[in-house]
């Protein structure tokens, strides 16, 4: 399986025209471990506060009249929850989406915001996903999954042809992507590596939610029992999608991982010195980049996807603690 560069460049095009694009945003003394320049691409600006826009509202836009009659029924731990919830009241479409009781509040409560009818299960990526598969079924809703769906994937894709063209002929040497089922970077690398093969492209995981490295090491999915006690909640799934696996083996360059006082300390440092609201599922990238050796061209860059800005201010000051363990940086 592959998303053809056609697919991603049309999907970007149109979510350009509905979404605009998210910006680049650079922190001058944010360097990594071997002295790279570091430039965020703030998916966190978009509409519902994430990338999940993107793969949504394409995902939508191709349904069938007879399916946009029926709705839609997705699963998600908050970030797709919204993101279909806005996608679906866009189009004038009944949503309904499965969540958990682990899932923040204030994603639960912002999912209802949008018009969505959500529904509990137990919390789980496999106990939502069961539950979501059997109201589409019992009722004749189209499922829109999270991550491991063509069209979803596609439209994550346009992040990374949009950041190329951001870039213009300054490319970075690498760009650090959070991992949670795997949409995100199939779809990013699919289009980074069609259009710009030479950048690197390296996922990222908490060590304590580490499928995703396994999987890529192993050559075969490698899941875990139940969610870990990692603080990066957005992107606990514990296995990589059947679509998302192979694009990624494809694709992607390596995977890492980082230690959750790294992601507390990533997610501060993003709102103490860039000013930019980032939860820790997607401020690992940042993490790892911080920490990354990895030698790079002389003057060149490298990105990082901010990919997602849903947290509560009490909780992002509750990570105080667990940063302060990290040693200070420059």
């Amino acid at each position: 399986m592959n998303l053809p560069l056609s697919d991603i460049r049309a999907a970007s095009d149109f979510l350009f025209g509905m979404l605009g694009s998210s910006p680049l945003v650079a922190v001058s003394r944010w360097r990594t471990a071997s002295g790279a320049p570091i430039v965020v691409k703030a998916e966190s600006l978009l509409p519902t506060g994430s990338f999940k826009i993107r793969g949504a509202t394409w995902r939508i836009a191709n349904l069938t009249p007879d399916e946009r009659a029926r709705g839609v029924v997705a699963y998600s731990t908050g970030n797709h929850a919204q993101a279909v919830a806005k996608a679906a009241a866009d189009a004038g479409i009944r949503a309904t989406i499965v969540m958990s009781p682990d899932v923040p509040r204030s994603k639960i409560e912002a999912t209802e915001g949008w018009g969505a009818r959500v529904v509990m299960a137990e919390p789980s990526s496999h106990a939502r996903r069961v539950l979501a598969e059997s109201l589409a079924h019992t009722h004749g809703y189209t499922l829109i999954a999270p991550y491991d769906d063509r069209q979803v994937m596609t439209g994550q894709a346009s992040i990374g042809a949009e950041l190329l063209r951001q870039c213009g002929g300054d490319l970075p040497a690498a760009v650090f992507v959070p991992i949670g089922g795997g949409g995100l970077i199939a779809g990013v690398a699919a289009a980074i590596k069609q259009i710009a093969p030479e950048v690197a492209v390296i996922g990222v995981e908490p060590s304590l939610e580490d499928d995703a490295r396994r999987s890529f090491y192993a050559g075969e999915r490698v899941s875990i029992d139940a969610p870990s006690a990692s603080i990066a909640d957005a992107i606990k799934v514990q296995c990589l999608g059947d679509l998302t696996f192979p694009l990624i083996r494809r694709y992607v360059d390596d995977i890492v991982t980082v230690g959750e006082s790294q992601i507390a300390a990533a997610t501060l440092r993003y709102f103490d010195e860039a000013k930019l609201v980032v939860e820790p599922g997607a401020a690992v990238a940042l993490a790892a980049a911080f920490e990354n050796r990895r030698a790079v061209p002389r003057g060149a860059r490298v990105a990082v996807l901010a990919c997602g800005g849903n947290i509560a201010f009490d909780r992002l000051a509750s990570l105080r603690p667990l940063a302060d363990e990290m040693p200070k940086r420059i």
